[in-house]
């Protein structure tokens, strides 16, 4: 019998060429995304929506009072409108400055109310139902 070295050398690289070219032609396939499972629902405590820089800007979360409420803020980091529940239910709006310039609520009766005040601390409300 001749020496089959040289064969069988030849049949091992071959396999290895093919195993290699066949690796590489799988991997090159074209992938398609899929969108992201989006969930039922999600539970948590609080909540923060970050801007593009990682600066929250909004914040869904519970008062010291344990109540729920939300805050948003401008790029300043001042809290512009607040959405909350607690001895009194309502909204808060603020100007640049933080400075509460409108207030609309309910009181614990029942009674709703709406303040505004201007740059100048005059101040105006009303407050139907109440005495």
């Amino acid at each position: 019998m001749s020496d089959c070295r040289p064969v069988l050398t030849l049949c091992l690289l071959s396999s290895l060429l093919g195993g290699l070219a066949g690796g590489w032609m799988s991997s090159a396939r074209s992938v398609t995304a899929e969108e992201p499972a989006v969930p039922a629902s999600l539970t948590a405590n609080e909540f923060r929506l970050v801007d593009r820089t990682g600066q929250v800007r909004a914040l869904l979360s519970f008062t010291t009072d344990g109540e729920p409420s939300l805050s948003l803020k401008d790029r300043n980091d001042v809290t512009r409108v607040w959405v909350g529940i607690g001895a009194e239910t309502g909204t808060a709006i603020r100007d640049v400055d933080g400075k509460t310039r409108a207030v609309l609520s309910m009181d614990g009766n029942g009674f709703p109310s709406l303040v505004v005040r201007d740059r100048n601390r005059q101040m105006s409300a009303f407050q139907p139902g109440s005495k």
